[in-house]
């Protein structure tokens, strides 16, 4: 996406661009998966929803005539099935002590989000009251921690016990990244995920709005090209690709801009090495990538919603973490696609020790489990996908660790000779569609305006 949006502004500008893409399809870690699907049924590997106040990409919808549809991320009749018990939301939301965590007794009548919201509220309140200055000194400020070691000890007090904290990651999902910076969890996940903000997705899949990006610019994309050397000197730059069929090609320029995520760009040979400063690389070769892993479910009647399930989910401390059921054609006849699991981190590691068809075999035994004999009746087929396994990403998503968040900014966005960057990992929201598109806009500017 940061690619593309690249692309089309400066091609509107008056200059030549070519995109080298590496896959086979345009949209990066936006992958709408459509086969071996039924007709008309999509499921979303990769990003799924847009948050209402993600402004680019809905202006990019609107632009190209995109429908833009609810999603519904949660309700009150979810699902919680944590410590071998099954409640649904409100349930939890009226008695927390239904979900057995072990906590201390100060923190039992309180539900996770109520305990993240009054740990998090006093931080909030000063970071969104700040100036721009203000918030980037208590970026270094607040550098040091990592989410889990700010609610174990909050130095704006009321610290949470263990077991707190792990009820949060847990029922709240940041299982997968405690360990990961404070600031940037904050920034990029908390204040999106878990405020009251409303989701939308793509009439038809979310693929649409790369498929539209890449037919303003159709004529200088080309599929298939593995970046693995960049030369660059005084005079240019030169990028060697190989294709699918082993072939080697070259392509020159006057500017590279690179949107490859920095755990796979390590695999490029840059020539030479020193073009590139120490502390770039140093970045390159210690920003975290977070694992994640889905498992498309296909039925042919939609059961879930004779079980009260109207889009929403479905939390567990089990390594599937999360199901999302589907957000559209509610109450329409026919069957449809469900996210059988969605776990990111540790709990996505743990799938890759399993070939595809126990992945899905996995899935579809926890969602009986949940919702009875009719899972097996209805299934049709299922599809798995582990973004630690792609080759041009090495990853799902960009998130900085404790010391990272205040001084690896200005050096990720920093051109290199002749070497741009973007990507959601160059901004600052990380694993969003609008943190890759925004990069390209600040690309494309920093070249057009010299």
């Amino acid at each position: 996406m940061a690619g593309l949006t690249a692309a089309y502004l400066l091609k509107n500008a008056g200059h030549d661009v070519t995109v080298l893409e590496g896959n086979t399809r345009v949209g990066g870690r936006v992958y709408t998966v459509r086969e071996p699907f039924s007709e008309g049924n999509y499921w979303e590997a990769g990003a799924m929803r847009i948050p209402e106040h993600h402004y680019l990409v809905r202006e990019l919808a609107d632009k190209f005539d995109l429908t833009l549809i609810p999603y519904i991320s949660s309700t009150d009749n979810d699902l919680i099935y944590v410590n071998n018990r099954l409640v649904r939301q409100y349930e939890y939301d009226e008695n927390p002590g239904l979900v057995n965590f072990g906590l201390e007794k100060d923190e039992r009548d309180q539900t996770a989000g109520e305990l993240l919201e009054n740990a998090l509220k006093p931080f909030y309140t000063l970071y969104m009251n700040s100036t721009e200055e203000e918030q980037q000194r208590l970026n270094e400020q607040f550098e040091p921690y990592s989410m889990e070691s700010f609610l174990r000890d909050n130095p704006f007090g009321g610290s949470l016990s263990e077991d707190a904290v792990h009820m949060i990651k847990v029922l709240l999902g940041i299982v997968g990244f405690p360990e990961m910076s404070f600031i940037d969890t904050f920034k990029a996940i908390i204040t999106t995920t878990f405020s009251d903000v409303a989701f939308s997705q793509i009439k038809g899949g979310n693929d649409q709005i790369a498929t539209a990006l890449r037919a303003q610019v159709e004529d200088n994309v080309v599929l298939g090209q593995k970046v693995i050397r960049v030369i660059q000197n005084d005079t240019g730059v030169e990028v060697v690709t190989r294709g699918a069929d082993g072939t080697e090609y070259v392509y020159e320029g006057d500017l590279l801009i690179s949107t490859i995520p920095f755990s796979a760009f390590q695999f490029i040979d840059i020539v030479p090495r020193e073009s590139i400063a120490p502390d770039k690389w140093r970045v390159i070769q210690t920003l975290p990538y977070v694992p994640s892993h889905k498992v498309g479910l296909e039925f042919s009647e939609k059961f879930w919603e004779e079980d009260g399930m109207e889009g929403g989910s479905l939390t567990t401390d089990l390594p599937y973490q999360f199901i999302f059921y589907p957000s559209s054609a509610i109450g329409e006849p026919g069957g449809g696609i469900i996210q059988g699991t969605y776990s990111w981190g540790d709990s996505a590691r743990l799938w890759t020790s399993l070939s595809p068809e126990e992945r899905v075999r996995e899935a579809l035994d926890f969602v009986a489990a949940i919702h009875g004999q009719k899972v097996y009746d209805t299934f049709i087929q299922g599809v798995s996908y582990n973004w630690d396994e792609n080759p041009f990403s090495a990853g799902c998503f960009s998130l900085y660790a404790p010391y990272q968040s205040a001084s690896y900014p200005e050096i990720i966005i920093r051109p290199e000779g002749r070497i741009h960057f973007a990507g959601e990992h160059t901004s600052e929201l990380h694993a969003w569609i609008e943190g890759a598109v925004d990069s390209g806009v600040r690309v494309a500017k920093e070249i057009n305006n010299g």
